[in-house]
């Protein structure tokens, strides 16, 4: 199954195409805000590398959250027009759920924590078994030492939250084992890994059942909910 993959979860624009589990092409670049210029662009790219053509992809995936909202809101809109124009079907992937899979660990403990702005980070558990993973955290906003202290003495942690936050990780487990720089931002290989085993336990592909998941609203969304000044709205 050829599969066009997408993560702008980040600052870092990740865009892959793979042939089930193996990678033909993928870029992962620093874009900043840039996502909505730089997208399709980069689509062209990957699919001209690999040589193929939209027409030839089987499957899309893109990450739904939690992550920058802008980010989010842009690939998730860029990929459900992608799979309506090209009558593609289209998987929404949970950001944590493809970052945990980057930690390649046989057995273990995997927290992947992303800033999530504000003095907090986005986190999930994840416990490997044999190459079996169970989710054993599901996706919150908190601050980081909230998701730390949940966490057995020797977890595996990843993320551009675990670089932001790691002297106040490593007081609390000092024996945590954090993975090397590469994987401190999403991989959209790993997206595409994702949607893979998705469709293969039956999830529903339909574009129009694809939306972003945000665990909180946005600075704007809260600005406007405190009304002038920041005293709370009135109640309606």
């Amino acid at each position: 199954m050829k599969i066009l993959a997408v993560d702008t979860s980040t600052a870092f624009n990740a865009v892959a195409v793979c042939d089930d589990d193996a990678i033909l092409a993928e870029t992962l670049v620093n874009c900043g805000r840039a996502h909505s210029e730089r997208l399709i662009p980069t689509v062209d790219w990957v699919l001209a590398e690999s040589g193929l053509r939209l027409a030839d992809i089987d499957l899309l995936a893109v990450t739904i959250g939690p992550g920058s909202f802008t980010g989010v809101r842009i690939g998730v809109a860029t990929w459900k027009g992608l799979a309506l124009a090209a009558h593609k079907p289209l998987v929404g992937v949970p950001t944590l759920d493809a970052m945990s899979r980057l930690a390649a660990l046989a057995d273990g403990t995997v927290c992947p924590l992303l800033d999530a702005r504000m003095k907090e980070v986005y986190g999930a558990v994840y416990t490997f078994d044999n190459g079996f993973r169970t989710k054993c955290m599901p996706d919150r906003v908190s601050a980081v030492e909230r998701i730390i202290e949940e966490l057995p003495d020797a977890p595996v942690l990843l993320g551009d939250g675990v670089a932001l936050y790691r002297e106040r990780i490593l007081a609390l487990r000092p024996h945590a084992r954090i993975v090397a720089s590469m994987h401190l931002v999403p991989r959209a290989a790993a997206v595409a890994h994702e949607a893979l085993e998705l469709v293969q336990s039956g999830v529903d592909t339909d574009p129009a059942q694809v939306s972003p998941v945000y665990l909180r609203q946005s600075q704007a969304e809260e600005n406007r909910a405190r009304g002038p000044r920041g005293a709370a709205a009135p109640a309606m």
